[in-house]
């Protein structure tokens, strides 16, 4: 399934996304299927922490921007 543009950079997106495949896992029999799924959902976590980091330095750049005094 495609992900839409919109939701590319959703943070919640990828938090849900992490969290079907955990409860995937928990379903799972075999202890390698299992792992593997559990892997999915840490990767899917790790992206939804990559676009807050982006999203939080895009609001700090944005807020510089504006005239805000830098934060340091």
């Amino acid at each position: 399934m495609p992900i839409p543009p919109s939701e590319f950079r959703d943070v919640e997106y990828w938090l849900k996304r992490a969290e079907e495949a955990r409860s995937l896992a928990e379903e799972m029999k075999d202890a390698h299927t299992k792992s593997l799924m559990l892997g999915i959902a840490e990767s899917y976590e790790n992206i939804a922490k990559s676009y807050k980091t982006i999203g939080d330095y895009e609001k700090r750049q944005s807020k510089n921007e504006t005239g805000a005094p830098p934060r340091g």
